[in-house]
């Protein structure tokens, strides 16, 4: 029998203590005079996974640019980049004072988003575009931001592809939490061998059908 520990749980115990595969986006939002902040973020999840209210979750610090912009505005947007991109993904999370735009110091561009302010970010390959539905304040730093899905969007062509093929395609990267320095380590989802996607695909084809509600 193997045998188990507890672990002690430190300030980032979330990133180091439990080891756990976290998504990377570039979360986009403006201030109330329409400046732009970019800045990324891996405790994103969908909240709620019903299609008749679809919902996601975004954890952040209540001092960031990022949760005061939201908080002011209601509005932000998920930008998923691909592992290629990292270099620019850390470059926006680059300190700089209130009203200055992350995305100037990288090589991203902006499109406009379909129904909410924030802008797009082009390079990305989707998008979730958000209107906050209610903020809960679980630690007196933290907000766990509950916002409204107003559209997903995707790069032109992705989704006619099956889902074993985008995951490929993307390239997605992926935040695997901090080393012993506090460094951060990253990953990417798209080395996954051939036999084990057709086994993937293969117990797919089995499950049954359901939709989840909240």
């Amino acid at each position: 029998m193997t045998e188990k520990m507890s672990l002690e749980l430190d300030t980032m115990w979330h990133v180091d203590a439990l080891l756990q595969v976290f998504p990377i986006t570039i979360v986009t939002t403006i201030d109330r005079e329409g400046k732009i902040n970019a800045a990324p973020y891996s405790l994103v999840l969908p909240f709620c996974s019903s299609s008749k209210n679809p919902q996601m979750l975004l954890i952040s610090n209540k001092n960031w640019h990022t949760a005061k912009n939201i908080e002011a505005t209601g509005e932000f947007v998920l930008n998923y980049p691909r592992a290629e991109q990292l270099q620019d993904v850390t470059r926006t999370a680059h300190f700089h004072p209130a009203g200055v735009n992350e995305l100037d110091y990288t090589g991203y561009t902006t499109i406009p988003s379909r129904i909410v302010r924030p802008p797009l970010i082009a390079e990305c390959y989707q998008h979730v575009e958000c209107r906050v539905r209610g903020i809960i304040r679980p630690s007196l730093q933290q907000v766990n931001i509950i916002a409204d899905v107003l559209d997903i969007s995707t790069d032109a062509g992705l989704c006619e592809l099956s889902r074993l093929e985008r995951v490929q395609a993307v390239n997605a990267p992926v935040y695997l939490g901090v080393d012993e320095e506090r460094g951060h380590i990253f990953g990417n989802v798209s080395g996954v061998v051939p036999e084990f996607l057709e086994q993937c695909a293969a117990s797919e084809r089995k499950l049954p059908a359901h939709e989840a509600a909240c």
